[in-house]
């Protein structure tokens, strides 16, 4: 382990928390309409937007027509009764918990919340005037910060997950050009990057931070290729700047957020309690001697203690609770043998994972090396070190011997990762109708299929569609005239929410993170399945959830 590159140092877990690999890039030819005036990135000043656009009603509704051409519609009297509208509920096919969910989201008309329509046109508010930093009569300004992920194929982690900077200007000037904006407002959408590698992540994503704050004055903020570390709290709690995250949080800085602080996955203890509370209720851990191994990155294993060894603990297990040095980077592999050796001599044979992407594959080859042979230990893991992710749970698999070890593993998650592979599989709605939308008026002509395997940006194109459509509705929600207290109440107030997957989810005060529904995957290596997940080298891997979702044990 100790010839490892030390470009590796700042490789973070939260880098991988993006959409399930089940999607592929096609060479479907480019739509000729795309001429459409791009928004304005970081810096620029937007100036004068001039008039709002012209809307229409698009049904009628509301213009005095009746039913045939020339006729009055009928005018309401004190005696007329009123009747209210039939609420709009979409009919999951999934049915089960999935149309449960949608029976409480009762979409309205909403500009956007509607399932067929990405957003709707609508009324631009009158009287409107300049409210608050980054809010003028006639735009809104909100930010995306996007992670280079393609630094990581050097190290061999290739995140092939599209062109996320395009998927969030394609959907932008789709609300702008075709919707009317928000209320008449246009969104205009400022850029800044952050390093995944090199000496000063964590100040790279400060300076993210600073420049959609001080800088661009952004509303809200968006992320959907991994963002951690302090960089949260500078846009949550220093900034007091609302930030929309794909990725798990701590709990610690959601409660520090105040509320402005969105993630579309649950706490980093959250996963950990839900993956815990679910194996103690199925009575899969009696009778085993339970060991866990996790890392001392900062507020690592201190959420791995509180999430997973204390309540294990209060429920009667002796567990050996290890915890490896990351040397003050994230690759944790200091102390690792001896630690094995812990396991080994204690008699552990049901081992939690949760260490991230590039410490778990030398942990599982350390206990081959050590002895440990398929069937004599059971493993269990979930999203944290984002190990419900078979980019990540892959790389245990480059050793052939690890992934036989390893084969098998117990996941308790949120995700969907995998359903693809059933033979009746077809993409949810909102899936479908946001890389619709994408591959029509992508300027580079980019178009993503879940069926052609290589990479993840069809799930990545829903992760941008959802987080883009939450932020405007927050937007729309705080009114015609929004102050940011307006926007951050809006934000914690939204209730049932669209995620990738369309997984229950929802947001209200005190709970701003989003899903509610976890569900049973195995790890299967190697995989004979339909559409493995193929890894450089060596045997495809596998992770199928079992589609037994029920409600998250809070």
């Amino acid at each position: 382990m100790s010839n490892l590159p030390s470009r590796w140092l700042a490789v973070l877990l939260a880098l991988v928390f993006f959409a399930a690999a089940c999607g592929g890039e096609t060479t479907d030819d480019p739509s000729d309409d795309n001429d459409d005036e791009r928004t304005v990135e970081q810096g620029d000043d937007p100036g004068d937007t001039g008039d709002a656009p012209e809307t229409t009603t698009g049904d009628g509704a509301g213009d005095g027509v009746g039913d045939d051409a020339g006729e009055q519609a009928p005018q309401a009297t004190d005696e007329t009764p009123q009747q209210e509208a039939a609420p709009n509920i979409y009919k999951d096919p999934r049915g089960g918990i999935f149309a449960e969910f949608q029976q409480g989201f009762d979409r309205g008309d909403h500009p956007f919340m509607q399932v067929d329509s990405f957003c709707l046109r609508h009324d631009p508010a009158a009287d409107r005037v300049d409210t608050d930093d980054g809010i003028t009569a006639d735009s809104i300004k909100v930010g995306h910060i996007r992670s280079r992920l393609e630094d990581l194929t050097g190290i061999g982690f290739a995140v092939p997950v599209g062109d996320p900077k395009e998927m969030y200007e394609v959907f932008i000037d789709y609300i702008n050009s075709e919707c009317g904006g928000i209320r008449g407002r246009t969104l205009v959408l400022g850029y800044a990057e952050a390093d995944v590698l090199g000496v000063d992540v964590d100040g790279s994503r400060n300076a993210a931070c600073l420049a959609m704050t001080e800088d661009f004055n952004a509303v809200i903020v968006m992320n959907s290729t991994g963002f951690g570390g302090t960089a949260n709290l500078c846009l949550t709690e220093e900034q007091q700047t609302a930030f929309i995250s794909n990725s798990g949080q701590p709990e610690e800085f959601l409660a520090r957020a105040d509320g402005r602080l969105i993630s579309m996955a649950p706490s980093s203890e959250e996963t950990l309690r839900f993956m815990v509370s679910d194996l103690l209720s199925s009575g899969e851990l009696e009778g085993l001697t339970l060991g866990v191994a996790a890392g001392n990155a900062p507020g690592e294993a201190e959420a791995v203690e509180e999430g997973l060894v204390i309540p294990l603990r209060e429920a009667g297990f002796d567990i050996v609770f290890d915890v490896i040095d990351c040397g003050g980077g994230t690759i944790c592999f200091g102390g690792t043998p001896e630690s094995v050796t812990n396991m080994i001599n204690a008699g552990v044979d049901g081992f939690f994972n949760v260490l991230n992407v590039v410490s778990a594959p030398g942990y599982i080859a350390e206990m081959v090396n050590q002895g440990y042979e398929p069937g004599d230990v059971r493993f269990f893991t979930s999203e944290f070190g984002a190990q419900a992710n078979e980019l990540v749970a892959g790389q245990i698999a480059n050793n052939v011997e690890a992934g036989n070890l390893y084969n098998g593993a117990r996941i308790v998650d949120y995700k969907t990762t995998g359903e693809f592979r059933d033979p009746d599989f077809e993409p949810n709605a909102m899936a479908a109708l946001c890389n619709e939308l994408y591959g029509a008026y992508s300027p580079s002509g980019a178009s993503h299929d879940w069926r052609t395997l290589g990479d993840s940006a069809f799930g990545m194109v829903e992760t941008v569609c959802d987080v883009v459509r939450i932020m405007a509705r927050t937007l729309y929600d705080a009114g015609d005239n929004p102050t940011l207290a307006d926007v951050h109440e809006a934000l914690v107030n939204l209730g049932p929410v669209d995620v990738n997957g369309m997984t229950p989810a929802s947001i209200r005060p005190g709970k701003t993170q989003a899903s509610d529904a976890i569900q049973t995957l195995d790890f299967i290596f190697p995989c004979d399945q339909r559409l493995p997940f193929i890894r450089r080298a060596g045997d495809p891997v596998c992770i199928t959830g079992r589609n037994d979702f029920r409600p998250a044990p809070r």
